[in-house]
């Protein structure tokens, strides 16, 4: 009986990280899916002049822009697939970054480096998410890290498109 009520718990807490993983890319409205809708290519590219100032990093495009955090995000995605998959992690992996500013190209590797991460979710189990993942953290705490990273991500492309709305009108 104490096996079956820890197996229910371990599958229920995985499939609230899961939802809540799902959640950050289609919930109808707070998500990232929602936010990059209709959004142009120009768009995509505009950076706000407070990052103009900001240092380029070969192979992603310029800061500040929305492309920059797809960009970021599918990187982190890929990144954080590695660590789950080769946990415990004490040097974490070199993952280079995806070397493409198309908004459109970055969106279809994003969502193709999240189906990855939640197959990689989907494999665990109660005693996985006890266990050491990487920068102190167990797998829950890494998982909830993961998913907060990409809600956070998500509101600053609201306030970027904002910005980007508002630009003629501030000039």
């Amino acid at each position: 009986m104490a096996t079956t009520r820890a197996s229910e718990q371990s599958t229920s807490q995985i499939v609230r990280l899961l939802q809540a993983f799902d959640d950050t890319w289609s919930h109808e409205c707070e998500s990232l899916r929602s936010v990059l809708q209709h959004m142009t290519a120009e768009e995509a590219l505009w950076q706000h002049p407070a990052y103009a100032a900001e240092t380029l990093v070969d192979e992603l495009p310029e800061p500040g822009t929305s492309c920059w955090q797809v960009a970021h995000l599918e990187h982190c995605a890929r990144h954080y697939t590695t660590i789950l998959r080769t946990r415990p992690v004490g040097v974490e992996p070199l993952t280079p970054p995806p070397g493409v500013n198309d908004l459109k190209e970055l969106i279809h590797r994003l969502k193709s480096a999240r189906r990855l991460m939640r197959q990689e979710i989907q494999r665990l189990n109660e005693v996985d998410l006890d266990g050491m993942c990487v920068r102190g953290m167990n797998v829950a705490e890494f998982l909830r890290m993961a998913i907060r990273h990409e809600t956070w991500h998500a509101g600053q492309l609201v306030v970027i498109r904002r910005l980007y709305r508002q630009r003629s009108s501030t000039s």
